[in-house]
């Protein structure tokens, strides 16, 4: 393990041990606020096809911006693992009636075949999980590397979708280890703030 993956480690531990101590009311009203925010920066109001993920493991919640993405009339996309290596994501379109089924983490995904899922180039916004985040737009996710994989072709083009973190306040740290595979961010959204990189 190099050091910088030792380190990712140890901020993953500590970063997830804060978001796991978060109470329900703290976390009710953080998913309020940052709705308000992602409303308020017209984050939404730009774009048509925006990819969304389903909260878990303690993640800032998106059971408020889905609704709201459907009302907009968005196309709404949600993530679907691939089930072969390399650890890559489908991004399969989602609506109220849309049926789902569990993937191998236990979360929740769209139970559609992947003629299905959009290219991840013609997606206009990625609304994205992570664990911490730094002033430099730097993301540090759960360890697993799809994201990272799944857009890595696309991080240095121009006409790419705009890349935008969802998180707790408490998550942001002064400076996070980067390699050069971890997607950059154009921004973060928390129930406090909208971060520009």
């Amino acid at each position: 393990m190099s050091n910088n993956q030792l380190i990712k480690a140890e901020i993953r531990q500590t970063v997830r041990s804060k978001r796991n101590s978060l109470t329900d009311p703290e976390k009710n009203l953080a998913e309020q606020q940052l709705l308000k925010q992602l409303i308020q920066h017209n984050l939404l109001r730009n774009h048509q096809h925006i990819a969304c993920f389903l909260s878990f493991d303690g993640e800032i919640s998106t059971q408020k911006i889905i609704p709201e993405l459907l009302k907009q009339q968005k196309i709404c996309y949600l993530p679907k693992l691939k089930p072969f290596a390399p650890n890559r994501l489908w991004f399969m379109p989602y609506t109220d009636h849309t049926k789902m089924i569990n993937n191998r983490y236990g979360i929740a995904e769209v139970d559609r075949g992947v003629n299905h899922a959009i290219a991840v180039s013609k997606l206009d916004l990625v609304l994205l999980p992570l664990v911490a985040f730094d002033q430099h737009g730097n993301r540090l996710g759960m360890g697993g590397g799809y994201y990272d994989a799944t857009f890595a072709h696309l991080k240095t083009k121009q006409n790419r979708p705009k890349f935008i973190g969802l998180a707790y306040e408490a998550q942001k740290r002064e400076d996070l280890p980067s390699d050069s595979w971890d997607l950059p961010l154009d921004g973060v959204c928390t129930e406090k703030a909208f971060y520009s990189f």
